[in-house]
């Protein structure tokens, strides 16, 4: 039967045909329903039904054979055997054809050679492809727009399939092909458009950016699309990739790669750089490239820029705000190409107001080097500098007061955004609960041991062995060396890439932290999560810094004094100063609400206080408010309803605005590789994957695929007019086999 049928759609159905017997099975049942009885007058029958005995049968087994054979073509019909194009039926198969268009939405479609942009042509030649199909025949067409993710239509008409593609908008997002291709097998076999209707059609129309089909980086970052196609492959599916751009294959463009402050912005009025890098993704070397930058919507003088061929080059700005919170800013590059889309680029800068850091002094002294916290406030609140730049600036609000104070009005945490605990002999419960709650807010707490700390006291209060107290470390035994003339402890290793200790990661610099003296400490046992970031070379690997997250907020641990009387850090200014500096604004810093995402990314977002009411700003300066409620979160916080899908399409700036809690602004950018238009030579897409066939525009069959893909045409309309002839033919063979018997009786 192999040569006949090449198989069936729903195979399940064929044991269907074995209703084929039923007719059968009612005709002996007949049969044997009838008793023989002698009649003297029946042997005239008998005589007269002898003659015609033979002719009768015939009648009936040829009835029989038509009500057989309908019941089983009308079986066959539903399972819906196919042949191939060499099977002995292909004569009198249908074959209706399957097409999945993959239109590339990608930002790089957006090149403009002349009046069209690449996906302009892309989505004209779609309506070409569609408009080869036959919607009367059956002819289905499933449409993709591919993007960051793949925008899928149902299965339709292909009239229904051009009114999709009207609807179509090209995307801001990097190309993901084995996301589309993915979607675009599953859909098809999901409707089971694979097998029966005849070899599944891919289309892909793209501009052929080499970094879509060989992305750069290791060899695991082509896996997914090298899955994809592999399961393309095992199905016996080509995509046929027809290249929609015009441009060479090194097109030349410019785009704006990265846009933020060179360093971490201290606070109001300080001066910050502001780096505006550019890249040259072409062939030539392009001079005298204007950059101009907006801040708070004010444009600043342009720059002026060399950048060599396939090379980068930076702009900076000096820029020194004059308040604290958020800032924009949006950088341009003036010179135009054929790509406009990443030439301008958009950032969300927040400027810190000065740390609000407490002080709690737990040994008190008459001089500097005696006072807990002496060294330390000298650290946060330098002499104001007589021109008024170093006050003007200063980064930090330090306020000391004594342990028996906090939590009074001039000791709230919630006033400060760090507390630092210095030697303080121990906490009342009451307080812990404060600094817990607070901490789980997300505040900093930094807590410095000493020779008042009561350890039974902390641990009694402040650690459980399940992590849930407030300590990263369960405090232990008091360590002295025998002899400071002698001996000491020093920094054996530490965590470099850690935002507080990375500033002496730096080889010139690693001494100041390493070469410490450190007499005395205490051992600790951390908790599970917390991380030791520095540790001492005592047999046992003590630590001397211990850090963990605790909910929202952060807690650290310094096992040993932070004034001179355990070890000369406070006495090293190159140490001292950068390490409370950098500590301090690492403890501030908090995941919070990232306010810089690529395209096509979910904004979410939270406020302090409750929101009356949310509206989204886009970019083209639309407006829309958003629906949904917020919803309470962590800290008296309130989380916004969630921006998403076709609102976050765009690049460029965003803003939610509220009523009663202020706005916040996003900014929202493209990949810069995108602006990479390196493009793969159609040759080459052989060597990428077998699954994978370039075709010219116009240049393919009437099916839209290539000579050697498999064809398969359906039988069941043809089977289905075979069993309406049968049912045709029985009901007029039985009428008149009925009619004429009963003229002869």
């Amino acid at each position: 039967m192999g040569g006949w049928i090449g198989g069936f759609v729903n195979a399940g159905l064929v044991a269907a045909t074995a209703l084929a017997v039923v007719p059968l099975v009612i005709h002996i049942l007949n049969r044997r329903r009838h008793k023989p009885l002698r009649w003297a007058a029946m042997r005239f029958v008998l005589e007269a039904h002898r003659k015609t005995r033979r002719r009768v049968r015939l009648e009936n087994w040829l009835l029989l054979f038509l009500r057989t054979a309908a019941i089983a073509l009308l079986a066959l019909a539903v399972a819906r055997p196919f042949s191939g194009e060499a099977g002995l039926l292909s004569g009198i198969t249908e074959t209706r054809r399957d097409l999945v268009l993959v239109v590339d939405g990608s930002a790089s479609m957006g090149w403009r050679e002349g009046v069209e942009t690449s996906f302009e042509r892309a989505v004209a030649r779609s309506r070409e492809l569609l408009r080869g199909l036959s919607g009367p025949r059956g002819d289905r067409a499933l449409v993709v727009l591919a993007g960051g993710y793949p925008r899928t239509s149902p299965w339709t008409s292909p009239e229904a399939a051009a009114q999709i593609l009207d609807a179509f908008a090209p995307t801001e997002e990097p190309l993901d092909l084995a996301a589309a291709l993915s979607e675009a097998v599953s859909s098809a076999q999901r409707e089971n458009a694979l097998g029966a209707r005849g070899a599944l059609e891919v289309r892909l129309l793209t501009d052929l950016q080499r970094r879509s089909f060989l992305p750069a980086g290791p060899p695991e970052g082509r896996e997914p699309l090298t899955e994809a196609l592999d399961r393309l492959h095992e199905l016996g599916v080509r995509v046929l990739v027809e290249d929609a751009s015009t441009a060479p294959t090194r097109p030349q463009n410019l785009g704006i790669a990265a846009l933020g402050p060179a360093a971490r912005v201290l606070g109001p009025l300080a001066a910050t750089d502001v780096r505006v890098e550019i890249r040259n993704f072409g062939p030539e070397t392009r001079s005298g490239v204007r950059v101009a930058l907006e801040v708070d919507g004010e444009r600043r003088p342009a720059q002026i820029v060399d950048v060599p061929a396939q090379g980068r080059a930076e702009a900076v700005f000096a820029i020194s705000f004059a308040r604290a919170g958020e800032h924009t800013l949006r950088a341009r590059v003036e010179d135009g190409d054929k790509l406009p889309l990443d030439n301008q680029r958009a950032h969300v800068l927040s400027v810190p107001p000065p740390l609000r850091v407490l002080l709690v002094n737990g040994a008190p002294g008459a001089v500097l080097e005696e006072d807990e916290v002496g060294y330390l406030r000298a650290v946060l609140e330098p002499p104001i500098d007589d021109g008024g730049g170093i006050g003007r600036a200063a980064p930090f609000e330090p306020r000391t007061i004594l342990p028996e104070e906090l939590g009074t009005t001039a000791g709230d945490p919630q006033a400060y955004d760090v507390v630092w605990l210095a030697n303080v002999e121990s906490l009342p419960a009451a307080a812990v609960e404060r600094l817990e709650a607070w901490v789980a807010s997300g505040g900093a707490l930094i807590v410095s041991l000493g020779d008042r700390t009561d350890p039974a006291s902390w641990n009694a209060r402040a650690w459980r062995a399940d992590g849930s107290g407030l300590l990263p470390a369960e405090i232990g035994t008091r360590t002295a060396v025998r002899s400071r003339a002698q001996s000491w402890q020093r920094v054996k290793s530490f965590v470099e890439d850690h935002p507080a200790l990375v500033f002496f990661a730096d080889p010139r610099f690693q001494p100041l932290l390493t070469e410490v003296p450190v007499y005395e400490f205490f051992t600790t046992r951390p908790v599970p999560g917390a991380r030791a970031l520095a540790t001492l070379d005592d047999a046992a690997s003590s630590a001397l810094l211990v850090e963990r997250a605790y909910d929202r907020g952060k807690v650290f641990l310094w096992t040993s004094t932070i004034d001179p009387a355990w070890t000369r850090l406070s006495q090293s200014p190159a140490t001292l100063v950068p390490l409370v500096h950098e500590l301090l604004r690492h403890a501030r810093a908090s995941e919070g609400t990232p306010r810089n995402l690529p395209v096509g990314t979910p904004i979410a977002a939270e406020v302090g206080t409750f929101p009356r009411g949310v509206t989204l700003v886009r970019p083209d300066g639309s407006r829309r408010a958003l629906e949904g409620e917020p919803q309470a979160a962590a800290g008296g916080r309130w989380r916004l309803p969630l921006v998403q899908g076709r609102d976050v399409e765009t690049s460029g700036l965003y803003r939610l605005e509220t009523e009663g809690a202020g706005a916040l602004s996003f900014a929202l950018a493209i990949d810069p590789a995108e602006g990479d238009l390196e493009r793969l030579a159609p040759a080459e897409l052989s060597g990428v994957h077998p699954a994978l066939s370039a075709v010219l525009t116009g240049q393919d069959d009437e099916r839209g695929s290539d000579a050697d893909a498999p064809r398969r045409g359906e039988l069941w309309r043809a089977l289905a007019g075979l069993c309406l002839a049968f049912l045709v033919l029985e009901s007029l063979w039985g009428a008149w086999i009925g009619r004429r018997r009963r003229v002869r009786a």
